[in-house]
């Protein structure tokens, strides 16, 4: 497993009272937000575009089974714009102290250049959560609504300027969906680890502040 150089913002930006500034001089002042808690059934959890759903792989690591919270760090930009600047289900209340890629089966960091990434595609602006059994509801869901008209009507129920998310309850199962940063992209997803070697965190980047 090669761990990876992570900003401290992987973390702190779900601090209140984090703030800094981003590339080109505008701060970017963080909150927390957490939308309710996740079912992980099988350990086994994708992060995808669930209103443009393709076939997607699920990562190549098992989770932790339970119910997890799924907390949004919303940075307000210039007193203004509001964005999801980064997604996480919290495992535990220990600190992470090493990160990776969340990867799928045959991706492999040593293949990676300087300035490239692995990651998932994000076309409609929104990002997700879900385990194995939430995919195959949500997918049934989709098959009959292309458009997702449903999940775009309750996502307006919690949109400003310019963010949304909800927690999507299926019969049996449940996806988190939210807004993704400035939109459409190629967003990485992280894992943490305490310092026992365990996971309590996983965390996708939507690219609102640069790693240094």
């Amino acid at each position: 497993m090669v761990f990876l150089n992570a900003p401290a913002f992987l973390e702190t930006a779900f601090t209140p009272g984090f703030a800094q500034k981003d590339a080109d001089g505008d701060l970017l002042q963080f909150s927390m937000v957490d939308i309710g808690r996740l079912n992980i059934k099988d350990g086994r959890l994708y992060a995808c575009d669930p209103l443009a759903l393709y076939l997607e792989e699920a990562f190549d690591i098992e989770f932790p089974k339970g119910q997890y919270p799924v907390q949004l760090a919303v940075a307000t930009i210039n007193n203004d714009d509001e964005r999801v600047a980064l997604a996480r289900i919290k495992f535990t209340d220990t600190k992470p102290v090493k990160w990776t890629y969340a990867l799928t089966e045959g991706q492999d960091v040593k293949d990676l250049e300087a300035d490239e990434i692995f990651g998932y595609d994000i076309e409609s602006g929104t990002g997700a959560f879900m385990d194995s059994s939430g995919y195959v509801e949500y997918d049934s869901l989709y098959k009959e609504d292309i458009n997702l008209s449903t999940i775009s009507r309750e996502m307006r129920k919690n949109y400003k300027d310019t963010r949304s998310w909800l927690m999507w309850e299926g019969k049996n199962s449940n996806v988190a969906i939210f807004s993704s940063g400035y939109g459409e992209g190629l967003y990485a997803t992280y894992i943490g680890f305490d310092d026992y070697g365990s996971i309590c965190r996983l965390v996708t980047d939507f690219g609102l502040l640069d790693w240094k």
